[in-house]
Parts: structure tokens; sequence; C-alpha cells
């Protein structure tokens, strides 16, 4: 578990089902993501996936409910995943119920998660993607301290169409410097 002034980031539980359900069911939640449609069956799904890839002692995931202490139950998740051990490197990706845009929960919740990655798991690069038309994904991105590094052409399909993508990348002592030298992290 993570904790951030806000936010406690904490493994899913089976009794985050009914929460998941009810805001990644919605089109604005997964309009970006290269993931079909979303059903209770397929969030359901989801759940018991990451359940199981949580149990694994070898995991190379790790995704993290992001629980406001104000409101009590989850309201996202933040997931990190090791891409190479040789390299040390990881990508990120996160996702929010709509109904909590705008509060900073994901800013929060993801630098949270860098820190995590550079100094629990001792990655020293990190790497995540976001659609050219999500700006408030890329805003996260680049107010976690991350640059863009360049544009992916038709690189994700999304339900029949090919969308480009934005590359966003920070090293360790990136983040170890933005985070020293400003009083509350990167912004």
């Amino acid at each position: 578990m993570l904790r951030t002034e806000r936010l406690l980031l904490r493994p899913l539980r089976p009794g985050d089902l009914e929460h998941l359900q009810r805001y990644a069911t919605r089109p604005e939640f997964y309009r970006y993501l290269p993931i079909p449609e979303q059903t209770r069956e397929t969030v359901a799904t989801f759940l018991e996936q990451q359940l199981a890839e949580a149990a694994r002692p070898d995991k190379k995931t790790w995704v993290f409910g992001v629980e406001p202490f104000d409101v009590g139950r989850i309201v996202g998740t933040v997931r990190i995943t090791i891409v190479s051990q040789e390299e040390h490197t990881a990508d990120m990706g996160y996702a929010l119920d709509s109904d909590f845009y705008r509060r900073g929960y994901m800013r929060e919740a993801a630098r949270a998660v860098l820190d995590f990655g550079f100094h629990e798991l001792g990655l020293r690069r990190i790497w995540a993607t976001a659609d050219v038309e999500n700006r408030a994904s890329w805003r996260v991105l680049e107010r976690i301290g991350m640059k863009r590094e360049r544009s992916l052409q038709r690189d994700k399909l999304l339900r029949g169409a090919w969308r480009d993508s934005y590359l966003y990348t920070i090293l360790k002592e990136e983040f170890d410097s933005a985070t020293t030298s400003a009083p509350n992290g990167p912004d």
C-alpha cells in the first residue's frame, strides 16, 4: 500500500467490483483506452485477472486502487508494469472515474507510483503513452515531470480505428531531481 496526502493506493479487492462496474462501463471511461466497450461482465473479468496477478510471487504488474481518504472507496486505478528486468524499465497507466476529474487525484497517485517504481522496484526509466486527443491524460504526465519524447503513429487500435499517441518518459535521476528541488515535487 502507498499513502499520499489525500489518497490510499492499495491492491484491488473483490469488494471493489461494484465501484469498478459503476464507472468503468461509462463510455467516457474507456474512450481513449485500447479495450473493447466495457460491460459489467468484462469489468468482473478484469478484476478477477488483477486479483490472480496480484497473488503471483513473480508478478511484473502492480495495480493500485485509488481511494481518496474522504471518499472511502476506489475512484480509479493506477498500474505499473515491468517491461524489462534487465533494462530496469516499466510502463504505467491509469484510469479515473469521471465523477472525480479535475481534483488532482490522478496526478497525486501517478507521482506516488513513480516513486514506488524508482525507489521500491529499482527502476531507472518509466514510460507512458496518452492518446493525442486526451489532453487531460498527457497533462497529468507532464505535471508529474514526464517529458514528451515523441509521437507514435497509429500505435493503438481503439474499437476499429488506429489512433496516435504521445510517448512520455522519465528517468530516476530526473524524478529525484524534480522531487528534491520543489517543495511538493514536480508540478
